[in-house]
């Protein structure tokens, strides 16, 4: 049993690629980082169970529906509040990049106290915790009862699994993420977080000017810093992304386990139809490997070549099989029809 802690939120789109501020109507579904892990993981056959708030009403029975839908286990999600969190998602087009706004304040998840949660109780059967950096970014409600989960996570002998997932706008309530992201670091053994985000997060130094990929045989050495500050962090991957415009981007990983430095091959996405998700269905892989192949290049092949697919699915949840993603591998990238 894996288990993710975060908020699902109510998403809106416009239609058709349209600027919020010309819509009349708007594509509604819901997502969220760690609701999105769950939900990747419940489609690749694990047992999964999401942690979280919502509210009473209409809109989070329907959240809780729609994980239920999936497989996901809600036993665990607390009723409490009056209001679910919403992000409008803008999709660019071309030269015109995408927009997110949130709208997360004083939403049930953000009013969650510590001691809410009989974390006993929560992680009966569970085998592996995991938690990104959106968080404790939401409220400092939330960074408490995070620091909570990790530490009954790592007594209970959790493997833990963290996304740094850096959103400036959301760090709002008087803390700087550099304030709070160590202490939960801690005791995390998987982690995805690009070199600029730890910089902000842990204060390690990020010595890359530009493109990562032109620098690739820095990655190691710095990652030894993070290893040295971390000492129960086994593996650390991060995705690389090149933008061509917002429909067309390349992407691939790289992960490091203390010892070597492993990379995918590059796919070319385009048309892109939605990047949104992209790196949650990357963690979900990188998750997957560490349970299931416990090898670094199988798992950055596998989490790179589902998070691959995801930019082709609409909304936030990547909807592919193991199955799929082994037969992208197996044809190296080529699309084909299944007949």
């Amino acid at each position: 049993m894996i288990a993710t802690f975060g908020e699902i939120l109510l998403r809106l789109t416009p239609p058709d690629h349209g600027m919020i501020q010309q819509m009349g109507s708007y594509d509604a579904n819901f997502g969220g980082s760690e609701a999105n892990v769950a939900i990747s993981l419940a489609n690749f056959k694990i047992p999964t169970r999401f942690i979280s708030a919502l509210p009473d009403n209409e809109l989070g029975k329907a959240a809780i529906f729609e994980l239920s839908k999936y497989k996901v286990d809600t036993n665990h999600v607390q009723i409490k509040g009056q209001k679910m969190g919403i992000y409008f998602v803008e999709m660019g087009s071309s030269i015109r990049g995408s927009k997110v706004i949130y709208d997360r304040e004083n939403s049930s998840f953000a009013r969650l106290q510590a001691n809410d949660l009989d974390w006993k109780q929560v992680f009966d059967g569970v085998e592996r915790f995991h938690w990104s950096g959106i968080a404790p970014a939401v409220s400092q409600n939330c960074a408490a009862v995070t620091l909570e989960a990790v530490k009954q996570a790592a007594k209970a002998g959790i493997e833990i699994s963290t996304d740094l997932n850096f959103r400036s706008s959301l760090w709002g309530y008087g803390k700087q993420a550099g304030e709070i992201m160590p202490e939960l670091l801690e005791h995390t053994s998987l982690m995805l977080g690009d070199p600029r985000s730890l910089e902000i997060m842990t204060g390690i130094k990020n010595p890359f000017a530009g493109d990562i990929k032109e620098e690739l045989d820095k990655l190691s050495a710095y990652y030894d810093t993070v290893f040295s500050k971390f000492p129960n962090l086994k593996w650390i991957a991060t995705s690389l992304r090149t933008i061509v415009n917002d429909t067309h981007h390349r992407w691939m990983g790289v992960i490091y386990d203390g010892t070597k430095l492993y990379q995918s091959v590059e796919y070319d996405l385009y048309p892109l139809i939605d990047r949104v998700g992209g790196g949650d269905a990357f963690m979900a892989g990188l998750i997957y490997g560490r349970a299931k192949y416990n090898d670094p290049q199988q798992t950055i092949d596998f989490a790179t070549a589902a998070s691959g697919i995801k930019h082709t699915i609409s909304g936030d949840f990547n909807l592919v099989s193991v199955d799929d993603i082994n037969d992208l591998l197996k044809r190296g990238g080529a699309g084909n029809i299944s007949r």
